[in-house]
């Protein structure tokens, strides 16, 4: 195995392959023996020794957002399991920054073309599964329709029970809510994915829907399977092919089953034993004998990260939705995407040549970083002859090119129509050898994130934060209802709250934006970011909802950050504390609110201050959408909290009124209340 994997021997049991006989066997990675794609890049077809075997080549995609880590766990993985379940890993390439998997050829396809997708392309071909057909490792199918496993890429091993993950990595309607809200990984999340799947099975349809026929509650399978569980609808629910095939007591035992595997707590889920059990005697008790008696719990570990089966998240979808999306081809100008710099947009601002960014920044000088996120680094830097501070932001090398160029036009081109005063102003760019760079005015005060957990930073009294979260929230306000279009931000968060020199707080960070459909429709997200989990409104963890709401959402988190002091997770305290959302919705139901307050804001803040912010906060993270309020509402409650702090303040001023004592040096004896 390559070095490149950090030296580990999972490499022993399969071949690695030079890129050549890759080239060979797939004739140059032809599209016409191409049978699939997906987040990771294209699956082909291949012929190995002369042809004589056929296999199955997964090419790694450079934009993709996996990458290596996953490249070599899948390889780590597959290569010490062996099971009739699970699909074979033959071998790997990663010649010339290539990563490459060859697996069997699997004849049949995936469970999902059988289901949905074969058939809405009208292909007379599908083989219709009949409702014996479909067993409980139903992924991927070989010629004779065995069922098998496949994609290891985000799986994990080790003997701990739970596994604690400083990053959230899945798809849009399979990801366990729990899982979510804690970044614990248990089995029982293995189970809540499996659960998805077999309402998938029932139904024959993709775990989110994004169709304009669908109503909010039908964008999500369980959701909506739930619902019509509780209305005693369930004949709405079954595909239509399969309804007749399954006696009425079986239907309700399944439903029932399948409901439990996605209880919303992990304890009330089923193991994946007693999974196989209830499915077997379903089975059984309907004429049909399982062939495979081999325990499915031994194969089913990693099922979460098996890839989205029919979530069309592709751009043909998209555009038939009507969906605008900033920094996509969805409703993006191709020659905007393509040559930024012969749009209106970039004509509003100045151009620099590489050379004087170089200049400005002391050619990147580390010592002048002031933020280094993800894929953009920050400079301070100066222009001007040197009498203009701005901020520098450069898109990282090694990241996709074609990416961050959809980012970086992105951002000019919701800046264009954007003039606010708590909105960061942008004040040029640079497209000069292959660099990308934006330049912004210089917040002298960096961000509330610096300000809120920043080493030996003097704590902001709580009649600054309150100021702070007004601005924010009236930049907000603005980008929802004061432009022609509404605009989602969509990547809210401390660090993208900037404070200039007057503390004025301005959002930033817009290259993530969404620009709602007027036709009234909702928004779809197809992703979310490693560093926003915590931020993200359920509803669009649940369906992939994008609206409005979903910002005040994350602006509901950050408001509790600012009372708490505290990140929205902290994965070393217990069960109950490490998601800030459900830490605080439990102290407000005790009345305890007092205890997660930041300690050094105590006996700091109006009692009545304190109940209207605490009462706003609570409502923007409530978990439906149409619960929220909408951020003029937002606003109007944290101006009515600051009116009542500073009322307070002012009132405690007064009480300490002056004697008319004097000392003979000048001292003044005053009356201290109780």
């Amino acid at each position: 195995m390559s070095t490149s994997d950090g030296g580990n021997q999972s490499g022993e049991l399969c071949r690695r392959y030079p890129l050549a006989e890759i080239r060979w066997a797939t004739h140059n990675f032809d599209d016409a023996l191409l049978i699939g794609k997906g987040g990771f890049g294209k699956v082909f077809k291949g012929f190995m020794n002369y042809g004589a075997t056929v296999v199955a080549i997964k090419r790694l995609n450079t934009e993709s957002k996996q990458g290596a880590e996953e490249f070599w766990s899948e390889i780590k993985t597959l290569s010490t399991l062996r099971h009739p379940h699970l699909v074979t890993l033959i071998g790997y390439s990663d010649d010339c920054e290539e990563m490459i998997l060859v697996y069997e050829y699997m004849a049949n396809g995936t469970l999902a073309d059988h289901l949905y997708k074969i058939r809405g392309q009208g292909n007379t071909n599908t083989h219709h599964l009949t409702w014996k057909d479909v067993k409980t490792t139903n992924i991927l199918l070989d010629e004779n329709w065995v069922a098998k496993i496949a994609d290891f890429g985000l799986s994990k091993m080790g003997t701990a029970q739970t596994h604690v993950s400083t990053d959230v990595k899945g798809t849009f309607g399979y990801l366990d809510p729990e899982y979510f809200l804690t970044r614990r990984l248990t089995k029982k999340s293995d189970v809540y994915a499996f659960g998805v799947v077999l309402f998938e099975v029932l139904c024959a349809r993709p775990p989110v829907d994004i169709r304009d026929d669908n109503n909010d509650e039908e964008r999500s399978l369980p959701l909506w399977a739930q619902q019509c569980m509780k209305k005693g609808m369930l004949d709405q629910i079954i595909d239509p092919y399969l309804r007749g095939q399954i006696p009425p007591k079986r239907l309700k035992l399944f439903v029932k089953f399948a409901n439990k595997c996605l209880h919303k707590h992990p304890q009330g889920r089923p193991t994946m034993a007693e999974v196989e059990g209830s499915l077997k005697h379903m089975l059984v008790s309907y004429g049909s004998l399982l062939k495979c008696t081999k325990s499915v719990s031994k194969v089913i570990m990693g099922f979460a990260c098996v890839p989205s089966q029919g979530i069309f998240w592709g751009t043909k979808s998209l555009k038939n939705h009507n969906i605008s999306r900033y920094g996509s081809e969805n409703g993006f100008p191709r020659n905007l995407r393509t040559d930024p710099f012969d749009v209106t947009a970039a004509r509003l601002y100045r151009r620099f040549k590489l050379a004087k960014i170089q200049a400005a920044t002391n050619n990147f000088h580390e010592n002048l970083v002031i933020e280094d996120v993800g894929y953009t680094k920050v400079y301070r830097g100066l222009i001007g002859r040197g009498n203009t501070e701005v901020a520098i932001r450069l898109w990282k090398e090694g990241k996709s090119r074609e990416r961050n160029l959809d980012q970086f036009t992105a951002e000019m081109q919701v800046q264009s129509q954007l003039r606010h005063h708590h909105i960061v102003p942008l004040v040029g760019y640079c497209n000069d050898k292959h660099e990308l760079i934006l330049v912004y005015e210089y917040m002298v005060n960096k961000s509330l994130y610096h300000h809120l957990y920043g080493p030996n930073n003097s704590p902001l009294p709580w009649e600054k934060r309150l100021q702070i979260c007004i601005g924010a929230a009236r930049g907000l306000q603005y980008l929802h209802t004061g432009t022609k279009q509404t605009i989602i931000h969509h990547n809210l968060k401390p660090t993208s709250i900037l404070l200039d020199e007057n503390w004025a707080a301005k959002l930033s960070s817009l290259e993530f934006s969404v620009v709602q459909p007027t036709n009234g429709s909702t928004a779809t997200g197809s992703t979310f970011f490693a560093g926003n989990v915590g931020y993200m409104d359920p509803e669009h963890l649940a369906c992939s909802k994008l609206t409005v709401k979903s910002d005040v959402y994350s602006f509901g988190v950050i408001l509790l950050e600012v009372l708490c002091g505290r990140k929205t997770m902290v994965i070393t305290r217990g069960e109950a504390e490490v998601n800030l959302v459900r830490w605080f919705k439990s102290n407000v139901e005790w009345g305890t609110v007092d205890r997660i307050t930041d300690p050094v804001l105590v006996d700091t803040i109006a009692p009545e201050c304190l109940k209207e912010y605490v009462m706003i906060a609570e409502n923007c993270v409530r978990c439906k959408g149409i619960e929220r309020p909408s951020m003029d509402a937002v606003v109007g409650s944290l101006w009515s909290a600051l009116q009542l702090q500073e009322a307070w303040l002012n009132k405690s001023h007064e009480a300490i009124l002056p004697s008319h004592n004097q000392f003979s040096d000048g001292r003044v004896i005053v009356d201290i209340p109780e």
